[in-house]
């Protein structure tokens, strides 16, 4: 009954005892995240965000992550500067608003203002929390308007 109602073309969807696993049917399908990439990156350059020197970029197609429901989805690296991306299974425009959002940790990281935590819990430091509240709200608030300045653009 559930995998009809959650039926997919592009997608297996495997109900195992203790867990769903989604995986493409077709294991070479991958998506372009660049052409989107270097939009945005644009569009923050052109906002006046200083990120520069950009990040190194590093896409990961990670199963273990995928399927753990506090896997991880993206991070900063501020040390490498490099901003990872866990891709499998996720919506291309989930992804990309991860993307704003590490952008913003670079950002962060490039004013100094990325401290050395103790901890990745942001319940044990509020210096934490309000970096991470930032990186969300200027992170998600610039991928929207980037993605209203790219449709309005396209829809004319």
């Amino acid at each position: 009954y559930l995998k009809n109602l959650i039926y997919e073309p592009n997608w297996n969807i495997d109900f195992q005892q203790d867990r769903i696993v989604i995986t493409p049917k077709d294991p070479n399908m991958q998506f372009d995240y660049t052409p989107y990439m270097s939009s945005i990156l644009e569009y923050m350059l052109d906002k006046g965000m200083k990120i520069t020197p950009l990040p190194e970029i590093k896409i990961r197609r990670d199963l273990s992550e995928a399927g753990d429901f506090f896997g991880k989805t993206a991070y900063y690296d501020p040390i490498n500067q490099e901003v990872i991306l866990y891709v499998m299974a996720r919506h291309p425009k989930d992804v990309m608003r991860s993307f704003t959002h590490e952008m913003v940790h670079h950002m962060q990281n490039l004013q100094g203002r990325l401290d050395s935590y103790g901890t990745t819990n942001t319940n044990e430091d509020s210096n934490l929390n309000e970096i991470e509240q930032e990186a969300y709200l200027i992170g998600n608030t610039t991928f929207r308007n980037w993605e209203d300045k790219v449709k309005n653009v396209t829809s004319k």
